[in-house]
């Protein structure tokens, strides 16, 4: 079965249950973008939503009606497709894994990182990973011995730092094991938690040159799920307040994104690179992000290219605020201080 781009009747969606659910298996082969669009009927019938629940395809409905977006992974118009379809076949199968992660969203939390960690790792064995990961050879790193998280201890709050600035404060194993430390020690207190990063960047990731380094897929899904930095950020979610600016993509978002507060500095740039190298994300953003913007913002912010800028991220709930970038510190430190 190959990858590709089907279209369907808008108007079939109508039909009796055994008509629906025969019209999708002929027209999902594989992989499957598939557009819908034509004579709406309205509303969309129940059978036709539970065999788009289940279709194993990235169903993008071409201007249905409102009350049926939600039956669908993506509503755009004539505009978008192009894109969209370009943006797909980079990587079919981490496209489809995608949406389908997203149809259940939002979930309870636990729930929500155990699918995505499983499907990730599944990714991780596949075949567009390992063409990415075979184009991209792993290089060495010469920070090794660098720290990756300093903690400062100020009257009222916890302020938490992300220092491996040369790299972006791209998330390798060490940064994820400090910044899990220095969560879980916030936890065990009461105190407000700031949680910002020095250098050009946020994060602008995991790090590249570690993916795909474990020994197998499904010991990387344990250890993800007992070092969650998913679960560590929420548990104190109520009192963090996360500070963003540069590059904040992948885990640089998806992290914050559990946050009460997220402030962004207006140089600040938003993205999901993951279904590009033939993944899903594994940060916890297809938890996260629904809950701040919905799933089919979280889709389609997986499949476009390029990023999203703080004023648009603001604009859709991806952040709270923005702020120039000289005052994003002082402006997360005061936020915090009204949360003691």
């Amino acid at each position: 079965m190959g990858a590709g781009v089907a279209t369907l009747d808008a108007a079939l969606l109508g039909a009796e249950p055994i008509v629906v659910d025969e019209m999708l298996r002929e027209t999902v082969d594989g992989p499957t973008l598939l557009r819908i669009e034509g004579s709406w009927p309205d509303p969309i019938s129940e059978s036709a939503r539970h065999a788009l629940a289940r279709v194993a395809a990235v169903t993008v409905a071409v201007g249905a009606p409102g009350a049926s977006a939600d039956a669908f992974d993506l509503i755009i118009d004539n505009n978008g497709f192009d894109a969209l379809a370009a943006a797909f076949q980079r990587a079919p199968l981490a496209a489809v894994a995608g949406a389908l992660l997203l149809r259940s969203a939002p979930r309870p939390i636990l729930d929500g990182l155990v699918a995505e960690s499983a499907t990730y790792s599944t990714l991780q064995a596949g075949p567009e990973f390992r063409a990415w990961r075979t184009a991209r050879p792993a290089r060495s790193v010469p920070d090794a011995e660098a720290p990756r998280v300093l903690v400062h201890h100020h009257p009222e709050v916890c302020e938490i730092v992300l220092v491996r600035a040369g790299r972006h404060n791209a998330l390798d194993v060490r940064m994820r094991d400090a910044l899990h430390s220095a969560l879980v020690e916030a936890a065990r207190t009461d105190r407000p938690v700031v949680l910002r990063a020095d250098g050009p960047s946020f994060c602008s990731g995991g790090d590249l040159d570690e993916f795909g380094s474990f020994p197998d897929p499904a010991q990387a899904h344990l250890i993800r799920l007992d070092r969650s930095l998913a679960l560590a950020v929420d548990a104190i979610a109520d009192r963090l307040v996360v500070a963003l600016h540069g590059s904040c993509l992948g885990a640089g978002i998806e992290l914050p994104a559990f946050a009460g507060q997220v402030i962004a500095a207006d140089d600040a740039r938003f993205g999901l690179p993951e279904q590009a190298l033939g993944l899903v994300p594994g940060a916890g953003g297809t938890v996260s992000l629904p809950g701040r913007i919905g799933r089919h913002a979280t889709l389609a912010m997986l499949l476009q290219e390029g990023t999203t800028n703080a004023m648009q991220a603001n604009a859709i709930g991806l952040v709270d605020e923005v702020v120039p970038v000289v005052e994003l510190r002082g402006r997360a430190l005061a936020i915090a201080a009204t949360l003691t």
